[in-house]
């Protein structure tokens, strides 16, 4: 055999060996108290409610937050329950053509940065059932929830691929949906959850390479100003006829929420993380029913 031979095995053996690229892994741990310091998140939707919620456990642990609504009153009232950490931006997620600015606007009162953004704001008309669904109804849900929740986690994609440079980013995005995009649903609320659980996955696979995380967290029944009427007894009692057999606190949720914008999820993209102790599955014993 020819050494020029040779040489164009021993060539193509080499470059046959060598991965695409080269990819180093840091592991995230977590700390209690630092589980998201040095973050800076936005929340929209979070005067009140599971935003709220939010918004204290993560300044709890080491985040400066930005919330946004259109009550300009609830939100300064809201700051100040937070403290010194919490800013706020008043604005309405529906205006999509302004998303960009708003989060340039964001950005600038978090010093020039934002980590992590979370889609909370929504609305739910609680019609029950189909024959109960307006035109009107049905566009102010869609607006609210998918169409403003679709171009502004659009623009904080665009936003930060803008940014990427030689290293990764390390940024989250975080849609808060409901256990009813799991389920059938011919009334808008459900529906809304539904397109946004599949824009999840889609976004998580454009991006993740780049260091962006896309997940969703899909709560059951929780107590809320949205839910209050219907999920809370006079004395209290969270009980509700379902897999759980109660109602759910936003504080829990908050839990789950901080973890996943955490650096010790990395792994997790592309992901609707459930908070209804599986209450959206069927069991095959249940009763048809049920």
């Amino acid at each position: 055999m020819g050494y020029k031979r040779v040489i164009r095995k021993i060539a193509k053996f080499i470059l046959a060996s060598q991965p695409e690229s080269f990819v180093q892994v840091n592991i995230g741990q977590i700390q209690s108290g630092q589980i998201l310091k040095g973050k800076k998140i936005v929340i929209t939707g979070g005067g009140s409610g599971l935003g709220f919620g939010m918004a204290k456990k993560f300044i709890s642990e080491g985040a400066e937050v930005l919330i946004s609504g259109r009550n300009d009153e609830k939100l300064r009232s809201a700051v100040k329950q937070l403290g010194n950490h919490a800013k706020y931006l008043t604005a309405d997620v529906c205006d999509v053509e302004h998303s960009m600015d708003f989060l340039e606007n964001a950005k600038k009162q978090l010093g020039g940065r934002i980590d992590c953004l979370v889609s909370n704001a929504g609305v739910s008309l609680h019609e029950n059932i189909y024959t109960n669904v307006t035109v009107e109804g049905f566009d102010k849900q869609f607006d609210t929830k998918f169409r403003a929740g679709y171009f502004l986690g659009k623009a904080f994609l665009e936003m930060k691929s803008k940014e990427k440079t030689n290293d990764l980013l390390n940024a989250q995005l975080l849609y808060i949906t409901s256990e009813t995009g799991d389920q059938v649903y011919d009334i808008p609320y459900g529906m809304t959850n539904a397109a946004l659980n599949s824009l999840v996955g889609a976004f998580s696979r454009r991006v993740y390479k780049q260091g962006i995380r896309v997940n969703a967290i899909a709560p059951g029944v929780t107590l809320t100003e949205m839910t209050r009427d219907y999920a809370e007894s006079s004395d209290g009692n969270l009980y509700r006829d379902c897999a759980s057999g109660r109602t759910f606190v936003p504080e829990e949720v908050a839990e789950v929420a901080c973890f996943l914008l955490s650096d010790a999820s990395k792994c997790i993209s592309g992901e609707i993380i459930h908070c209804n102790a599986g209450n959206h599955l069927k069991a095959f014993w249940e009763q048809s029913g049920d």
